[in-house]
């Protein structure tokens, strides 16, 4: 048996939703191995590409909450892909017209859809059979080339470090004490990693008893005919009541889908195609003088109510992203999206509905409320007791809270895969020596700490021998573009930046603390520089940190290129001014599904703390702690005041009342 093959996160799957996690793990930072069985063979290709929630009639509730929410993310989404790939996908957001044969019986308004009479309807699309009655117009759907999309998302998931191994499909999942230890294969001997996510689509009843089975389907394409006139008499989808016809923009015409269920049979069939074209002529009648180019063949994976199965799985480091059906292709960005953030200990409410256990007796298991973290278990808030030591810089005993336990339990921080105890960063400048530095470092309990790279490399004054000055086995080093004020200066450092990291041991640190700041009175970073250079190193593999105003919609707009984080102001670097723009971090929080960090202005061990009640995940604090009368003391007061902010933040806050109200009981007293 071959040995196993370790990596952050195994993806048992090469379909479309497979390879949408990989890459949006890979640009968190972690090594992902897929393992395809076949892709030509996965549900991407038995579909057309429709992104049709609101034609495809889904009641309200979580499965159309779902589906709205990727389809709002479609456009981003695709726009990364092809910037990372250079190659088109076939986004198209061209609406989907939903013709009738006969005219409901209710006037009940349809979700997002506009109701055309029998006349109307042929204006949206000429030439429509004459068993049409009228329809829908659905203007927010659209539709993507399905299979383009796979064939990118396989050429950015390769370029980006994924390892890819197909014709590898995974025969059994070795479970130990509610943990898989390995994924056997027949080809390649067995894998494992600290997180294995199923995403086999219809084949993930043969690895797990999960309640998801194949349905064939059945597709053909039409090539309009040379000479027709127009490259393409159809301007937008026809979703019809027993057929769907798809335009692409390239001229082809795809005809879907039969439903089958006869297993893994496969072939196209004669009833089959004769199904698809008999209904799309009768649709469209002038289809019937198109040429005939291709039909295929592929398997949804159904689930008894259609819904998919998400989130965390009967075992402990087993996550599901399965069973999607009919909306593969466009659940992709949101099932990547909610997938990775459960990983790294994100809440993620929208996977709720989709929990496998709906399918079993509500007492047979009991479901862990996060999946385990991909990279480190999950460790404890430790509370210090500042009373129990005498010198600066010592060990510090704990404290048990309310006479009970002495921890209390915590999420690790975790920036793109990877796990920290500590909460506070600090920096390397503006000390007055090398030991006092050392000192502070270790008084701050602080796990990272940045360096700034130009300056490291230049040997500016203060600098010479900085990198060799701390323990790089023990500290994460964040390599930082302090000093650049373009983003092609800003990129160019960055890569030095990972060189460096290398060359000091740090063989896969892939992050860097983005700053560009042309501004030299205030030290303001430029938002569109600093955007420009976080897409390009994002697409280079990075581990992007980006320092910037506490500006929401940049922040999200970060994040949605691709960041680790983001790092909002909190005033001008090393000012002392504290928080000066609480609200918009605040709202900065509240919006990220990215770890915040708060970098830059904080003056006090009260501003340290304030920053963390506010829910903020992390702070970076430099220039308070360097510059302080005592920089030991105050490092060490810095990562108290951390630690106390994160455990407030937790505790929860009494309300705010207009009037007071008594602390003592106001009955029950004892009286002469």
């Amino acid at each position: 048996m071959m040995e196993q093959r370790q990596s952050d996160v195994l993806i048992v799957g090469g379909g479309i939703i497979g390879l949408a996690i990989a890459l949006e793990l890979r640009q968190q930072g972690a090594t992902v191995t897929l393992l395809s069985r076949d892709f030509a063979e996965a549900a991407s290709h038995a579909a057309a590409g429709m992104l049709a929630p609101n034609a495809e009639g889904i009641p309200p509730g979580p499965m159309l909450d779902l589906c709205l929410a990727s389809l709002k993310r479609y456009p981003d989404w695709v726009a990364k892909l092809e910037a990372l790939t250079g190659q088109s996908v076939g986004y198209w957001p061209s609406g989907i017209l939903a013709p009738l044969t006969s005219i409901p019986g209710n006037s009940q308004p349809v979700q997002a859809g506009e109701w055309l009479d029998v006349n109307t309807i042929r204006y949206y699309q000429p030439g429509l059979g004459q068993v049409v009655q009228g329809g829908y117009w659905f203007p927010e759907d659209g539709q993507v080339n399905n299979q383009a999309l796979a064939e990118v998302l396989r050429s950015a998931v390769i370029d980006l470090g994924v390892v890819v191994h197909e014709g590898v499909g995974a025969t059994a999942l070795h479970q130990q004490q509610g943990r898989i230890e390995r994924v056997s294969t027949a080809r390649e001997g067995e894998f494992s990693a600290e997180h294995v996510i199923l995403a086999a689509g219809a084949w993930s009843y043969e690895l797990l008893p999960v309640p998801v089975f194949p349905k064939k389907g059945e597709m053909a394409s039409l090539r309009v005919p040379v000479g027709y006139g127009t490259s393409q008499p159809l301007q937008r989808v026809l979703f019809g009541e027993n057929i769907y016809i798809v335009p692409r923009q390239d001229g082809r015409i795809v005809l879907g889908a039969t439903s089958q269920e006869v297993g893994f049979t496969p072939g196209n069939t004669a009833a089959g195609v004769n199904q698809l074209l008999a209904n799309a002529i009768a649709l469209l009648p002038e289809l019937a003088d198109f040429t005939l180019e291709q039909t295929w063949w592929g398997y949804r994976p159904a689930t008894p109510d259609e819904w998919p199965l998400l989130g965390p799985a009967p075992a402990e480091n087993l996550t599901l992203a399965t069973g999607h059906y009919r909306n593969g292709i466009l659940l992709a960005p949101i099932t990547a999206h909610l997938v990775s953030q459960s990983l790294i200990g994100k809440a993620a409410p929208l996977l709720n509905a989709f929990s496998w256990e709906r399918f079993r007796s509500p007492t047979a298991f009991s479901l862990p409320a996060t999946p385990a973290a991909v990279s480190l278990p999950t460790s404890t808030m430790t509370l210090l007791n500042s009373a129990s030591t005498s010198e600066v810089g010592t060990p510090m005993a704990t404290a048990p809270l309310n006479g009970g336990s002495a921890t209390f339990a915590d999420q690790p921080l975790t920036i793109a895969g990877r796990t920290f105890t500590s909460r506070l960063m600090t920096g390397t400048g503006k000390y007055s020596d090398f030991d006092t530095m050392r000192q502070s470092i270790a008084a701050s309990g602080c796990e990272i700490v940045t360096v700034a790279v130009r300056r490291v490399q230049t040997n500016a004054p203060g600098h010479e021998g900085l990198a060799e000055a701390l323990d790089w086995a023990k500290i994460w080093m964040l390599p930082n573009t302090a000093g650049c004020q373009t983003a092609e200066e800003a990129i160019r450092v960055a890569r030095l930046g990972r060189e460096m990291a290398k060359l000091l041991g740090q063989k896969d640190n892939n992050f860097v603390k983005l700053e560009v700041i042309p501004d030299a009175k205030y030290l303001l970073p430029d938002p569109l520089g600093t955007l420009q250079a976080a897409e390009q190193l994002v697409k280079e593999g990075f581990a992007v940190l980006p320092y910037i105003n506490a500006d929401p919609l940049l922040a999200k707009r970060l994040e949605e290129v691709g960041c680790a984080t983001v790092m909002p102001l909190g005033s001008p670097i090393g000012s002392g001014q504290g928080i000066r723009n609480s609200a918009n971090i605040q709202i900065i929080i509240e919006n990220a599904t990215v770890p915040v960090v708060v970098d830059a202005g904080i003056g006090t061990p009260s501003e340290a703390a304030a920053a963390m009640e506010m829910g903020a995940d992390a702070l970076l604090i430099n220039t308070a702690i360097a510059k302080a009368t005592d920089p030991v003391a105050m490092g060490r007061a810095m990562g108290l005041a951390t630690i106390a902010g994160r455990l407030a933040y937790h505790a929860g806050r009494i309300p705010v009342r207009e009037t007071a109200s008594a602390s003592s009981p106001l009955t029950g007293q004892v009286r002469e």
